[in-house]
C-alpha cells in the first residue's frame, strides 16, 4: 500500500469581518451528494442530491431525515446516506467534523460520489487525521452553493474496508437575530439615544483556513489528492 500527497498551496489563517465563533453548535449546514462520472464537472445543480431525504438514500435517525438536504448542528449525527453498500455519515461537533463510509457488504467503495457540506457562517476546515483512500478533498467555490464550501470527492477503490476523515472546522457568529415586533413597538416610547447607532452587524465574507480547493472540484489555492494502489 503507498499513499501519495500532494500540495500545491498553502493557505493562510486570514480573520474576517465576524468574530471568530466558539463553536457551531446551532449552526444550519446544507449538505449535497452527487455520483461522480470521470469527465463530468462534480457537483452539477442538475445532479439528484442523495443527501434530500426525497430521493430515498437517507436512513432514519439521522439530521437530515425528512428534510431537502440540510441539518442542524448538535448531539445527533447530522448527514447519513446509504445506497445499501456504503453507509456514509458526517457527525459535527462543536469545533470538527468527521466523514465515515462504513462498509455494509461486498460491493462497497464501488461508486464514487463527491459529498460537498456549506454554511456561510464556518469559513473552513483542516484536516485532523485520514484514513480514507482514493479521494480528493478541497474548500471553495464548487458552483453548487452561493459561498466557499468543504467537499471531497471519492473514485471508488479496490478492496474498499472503509474510511474516516476528521476535520477542524472554524466559524463565526451569525448576526443577531431582528428584535420582535413587540419589542419594537414598545422601544418607540424610549427617549432617543444621543449616541449614533451602531453600524449593522455584516455577514461575514469567508475566510479560509487549511483547505483551499483548485483543479478537480473547481476550486482555488490548495487541493489535496491521495491514492493508496
Amino acid at each position: 500500500m503507498k499513499k501519495f500527497a500532494t500540495v500545491l498551496g498553502i493557505a493562510i489563517l486570514s480573520i474576517s469581518t465576524g468574530t471568530v465563533w466558539a463553536d457551531g453548535i446551532g449552526l444550519t449546514v446544507s449538505g449535497v451528494l452527487t455520483l461522480y462520472s470521470p469527465g463530468q464537472v462534480p457537483l452539477q445543480p442538475s445532479g439528484t442530491n442523495y443527501m434530500d431525504s426525497a430521493n430515498g438514500a437517507v436512513p432514519a435517525g439521522y439530521g437530515n431525515s425528512n428534510t431537502n438536504g440540510t441539518a442542524v448542528i448538535g448531539s445527533g449525527i447530522e448527514f447519513g446516506v446509504s445506497n445499501g453498500a456504503d453507509l456514509l455519515t458526517l457527525d459535527y461537533t462543536g469545533t470538527t467534523v468527521t466523514v465515515t463510509d462504513t462498509c455494509l457488504n461486498s460491493s462497497c467503495g464501488t461508486t464514487p460520489f463527491t459529498v460537498s457540506v456549506y454554511s456561510p457562517y464556518i469559513t473552513g476546515y483542516s484536516i485532523v487525521s485520514d484514513d480514507f483512500p482514493a479521494t480528493v478533498l478541497g474548500y471553495g467555490d464548487t458552483l453548487y452553493f452561493p459561498g466557499p464550501a468543504g467537499a471531497l470527492t471519492f473514485f471508488g477503490a479496490s478492496n474498499f474496508t472503509g474510511g474516516s476523515i476528521t476535520f477542524d472546522y472554524t466559524s463565526v457568529a451569525p448576526p443577531p437575530a431582528t428584535p420582535s415586533l413587540r419589542f419594537a413597538s414598545l422601544s418607540r416610547l424610549a427617549p432617543r439615544a444621543a449616541s449614533p447607532a451602531a453600524d449593522p452587524p455584516a455577514v461575514p465574507e469567508s475566510s479560509t483556513f487549511g483547505l483551499v480547493g483548485t483543479g478537480l472540484l473547481g476550486l482555488a489555492g490548495f487541493i489535496r489528492s491521495r491514492f493508496r494502489a
